[in-house]
This record gives structure tokens, C-alpha cells and sequence, in this order.
């Protein structure tokens, strides 16, 4: 898989949040349409070629797929490398997928639930992205998510959202 990264035009203030997200587990607070999704795409770009594998979480089956639209603008890969993964595909189907793709694009039920299965392995996981993570409170599956995610030594979480709770 190879990341285009010269059809990535990060703004200063996109590459100064890139800077800090690929040190430190990061928390993005930016209005819609500033660009968290480039700053992921650019994260993700970064882990290219260290054969970690990387998670895009976001609420519902659409945002999934256009986060896959948009990802796929700038990664040159297989058919099965980026990869959609909601509860409309069969679990033993998911399976396999877990195993051989590169780039996820899930819901958090989704992923909560083949955690559970040990479909996925969290060692492989160079970053986990959560996107509108406003909704990580109380029982939320990304709580639980994160925790699973954050005890893996070198596993980069970033979250994201433009309306942050209180």
C-alpha cells in the first residue's frame, strides 16, 4: 500500500495537529469542515509502510463509507486493503477481512463486538481513530474501545469531534 502523499495539502494549523498527534494520543477539537479527516488520512499516511494496521471508528454505516471515499483518494492499495466493516457483513465474513486488510473503516458496535470474538488483535493497530468522539461517554462502545486500544504499547488513539461535550 503506498500513501499518495503528495495529493495531501495540509494547512499549517492541520500539520501543527499532525505534529502533536503522531507523538501523543490526541483529542482534535476543530469546527466541521476544517479538516479532521486529512489530519487522520494524514496520521494514517505515516504508518504506511510499518505494516501496522489502522482503525477509522465512526458512528454509522454512511459516515463509514465516505470516510473509505475519502481515505481511498489517497492511499494506492489492493481492493482489500481499506476495508468497510459494519454489521451488514456476516461475522464469519468479518473474520477473514480482520486477517488480511490494512485500513478499517467500522462502527464501534461493530468492532466492540469482534473484540470480544478476538477477530481482532489490538497489537496489530498502529492507530485508532475515533471520529464525532463527543458520543464517548458512559456506556458508548468507544469507552470501552479505547481502553482496549490504549494498554497497547505504541497504538496512537485520535479522537475527533466538533462539538465536544461537556
Amino acid at each position: 500500500m503506498k500513501f499518495l502523499s503528495d495529493k495531501l495539502d495540509l494547512r499549517l494549523y492541520q500539520q501543527t495537529i499532525l505534529g502533536t498527534a503522531s507523538k501523543h494520543n490526541t483529542l482534535v477539537v476543530i469546527p466541521t469542515g476544517m479538516g479532521k479527516t486529512f489530519i487522520a488520512i494524514g496520521l494514517a499516511g505515516l504508518l504506511a509502510n510499518t505494516g501496522k494496521k489502522v482503525l477509522m471508528l465512526a458512528p454509522t454505516k454512511p459516515l463509514c463509507v465516505q470516510h473509505w471515499k475519502t481515505f481511498s483518494r489517497f492511499f494506492d492499495s489492493k481492493d482489500d486493503e481499506l476495508v468497510v466493516m459494519t454489521g451488514a457483513v456476516a461475522p464469519e465474513v468479518r473474520k477473514k477481512l480482520w486477517a488480511s486488510g490494512r485500513i478499517f473503516f467500522a462502527t464501534p458496535q461493530t468492532v466492540e463486538n469482534d473484540l470480544m470474538r478476538r477477530f481482532i488483535v489490538p497489537d496489530e493497530y498502529g492507530l485508532v481513530v475515533f471520529d464525532e468522539a463527543h458520543r464517548a461517554v458512559g456506556d458508548y462502545a468507544y469507552v470501552w474501545i479505547a481502553k482496549q486500544f490504549n494498554t497497547v504499547n505504541n497504538t496512537r488513539l485520535l479522537a475527533m469531534t466538533a462539538s465536544p461535550a461537556s
